[in-house]
């Protein structure tokens, strides 16, 4: 059906990345080591994309936009898939520090809001999967309103990951277009072995996500 271009999906979690003072930085930089810091680093989020079956949206200078696969069922997993992602994005970034960048080291804020989206293509060119609703907006807002090496989320965030993750309750900010929210920040996660893992059921992805921190070392 030609008319048919996005899908209503009730259950997906997003993900925004954004590198902490970015236009600061790179006003010093020629273009081309621009290119070369962002392809290193989004190169490492790439291969955690592809351990945690994730979905990658896009990427717009800087910011870095991923979600879970998007889906109707009340128990997917998808939220614990991207929590356990964006620690890891924080391995990876600690990882990329550790080379001695010739710019300096970098920082990341996260923000992951969980909720309803429509997903699909829009437009005559350049075709992109893309995704709209609320949940996509609050998702950025966790990220711009977040702390520097921090990993915010919603409350919704919380209660959807389970109980394999550790939480610590920020307060109440003012979100921009949605008013007060109780906001918390991913801190750590449990064993991937747990009732509750991420990658249950799923053998093959299972044994690359437990190796996934030491091959970030060594990326």
């Amino acid at each position: 059906d030609p008319s048919h271009i996005a899908d209503l999906y009730n259950n997906t979690t997003i993900l925004f990345a954004d590198i902490v003072g970015f236009t600061d930085r790179t006003s010093v930089m020629s273009p081309h080591d621009v290119v070369v810091m962002l392809n290193d680093i989004f190169s490492r989020f790439d291969y955690l994309v592809d351990i945690y079956d994730l979905n990658k949206v896009k990427t717009i200078g800087d910011c870095y936009m991923v979600t879970s696969i998007p889906s109707d069922e009340l128990e997917h997993d998808g939220c614990s898939r991207v929590c356990r992602f964006a620690l890891d994005m924080m391995k990876a970034v600690r990882s990329f520090n550790n080379t001695g960048p010739r710019h300096g080291q970098i920082n990341f804020r996260i923000g992951i809001a969980t909720g309803q989206v429509v997903a699909g293509v829009v437009g005559t060119k350049r075709f992109l999967f893309d995704m709209w609703g609320d949940a996509v907006n609050v998702a950025a807002r966790m990220e711009q309103s977040g702390l520097a090496g921090q990993i915010q989320v919603t409350k919704e965030v919380v209660e959807s990951a389970g109980p394999d993750f550790t939480f610590e309750r920020r307060g109440t900010l003012s979100i921009k277009g949605k008013g007060k929210m109780e906001v918390f920040i991913l801190k750590s996660a449990h064993e991937l072995n747990r009732k509750h893992s991420a990658l249950d059921g799923r053998k093959p992805n299972s044994s690359r996500a437990l190796r996934s921190a030491s091959m970030i070392d060594n990326f």
